[in-house]
């Protein structure tokens, strides 16, 4: 077993593990950073091996709710609205832990229990934008995506589940645990959380519009080769009612987190999108470039014309 990494006060030191080695430029190992990814996305998937009917390892690969934080039993959350619990969510440049919902991941709980903890990996992913450039190797996407490699234990202690579970279900609807019916200790009892200790994390972003990826020549072959960034985002539609609660309106702390989260969203996509200033000049000057090498090829055509 190699030395342990421990995560140095900025974020997750660089090892070999977690170490960008393609687009360096574009990597992040600060927490801000790499937690904010997680907290952003709604699910995340988690690798670890399993062992086969044939005794054999086998890779597997689950899609779950996951959600940062880290437990400490003399501050608990509020049961009751509170801004500060909004404040504790949002304070991710700090070292934390990650949550996971297990019941229906039967499959790694099985794995958990039958070692105490195993090792997993854990990515999140934010497609921000869909990048049109003047060749195929040219396109590329707008994205965050963030990486963990920790060991995932189970949660025994009833009080620290009932943190995880409140943590989870304010990670998909902030403050829904307080603006919901309490969850009974019975049905606390029958969830089933994991809690992954991070051992090394990085992050990897783009957040640009096309840049330079081709030649002036190439971008003067043709004139109907539109460039630049479609960008995409989540959008959280108008609610559809349930049928079992006909007539109630919706909570308004919910209309304003759609709202909120949209804007969010959208308006991420669109700065994502946008030309990095130092490029504006550089821009300018392949623009008159490429408009001077189609002059150049029209007058060509015209010269090599065949009069008859």
């Amino acid at each position: 077993m190699g030395a342990q990494k421990i995560p140095s006060e900025e974020g997750y030191a660089q090892t070999p593990l977690n170490t960008i080695k393609v687009y360096k430029h574009r990597a992040a190992y600060d927490y801000q950073t790499v937690h904010s990814i997680f907290a952003s996305t709604l699910v995340s998937h988690v690798s670890f091996i399993s062992i086969d009917e044939d005794g054999d390892p086998t890779p597997m690969n689950l899609p779950l709710t996951a959600v940062l934080g880290r437990y400490d039993p003399s501050h608990p959350l509020p049961e009751t609205f509170d801004p500060q619990e909004s404040l504790h969510h949002q304070d991710l440049n700090r070292p934390l832990d990650l949550y996971l919902h297990g019941n229906v991941a039967m499959m790694l709980r099985r794995a958990v229990l039958k070692n105490s903890s195993i090792k997993v990996c854990i990515t999140s992913t934010k497609v921000d934008g869909v990048v049109l450039n003047y060749t195929p190797n040219g396109h590329s996407l707008n994205y965050r995506s963030a990486v963990i490699h920790g060991t995932a234990e189970l949660v025994t202690s009833a009080h620290e589940k009932r943190f995880a579970m409140h943590l989870l279900t304010n990670h998909m609807i902030p403050f829904r645990w307080q603006n919901t019916n309490p969850v009974t200790p019975s049905a606390l009892k029958g969830v089933q959380v994991m809690r992954v200790t991070i051992n090394s994390a990085s992050a990897k972003v783009r957040a640009k519009n096309m840049g330079l990826a081709d030649s002036c020549d190439v971008a003067a072959q043709r004139d109907d080769i539109y460039t630049g960034v479609f960008p995409l985002y989540e959008v959280l539609g108008e609610p559809v009612e349930s049928g079992y609660s006909p007539g109630r309106p919706v909570q308004k702390h919910l209309e304003e987190w759609r709202e909120r989260r949209n804007a969010e969203e959208k308006g991420y996509a669109l700065r994502a999108a946008e030309n990095e200033p130092e490029e504006a000049e550089t821009i300018v000057e392949h623009v008159k470039k490429i408009d001077e090498i189609r002059r150049q090829r029209g007058a060509e055509a015209v010269d090599t014309r065949v009069v008859v």
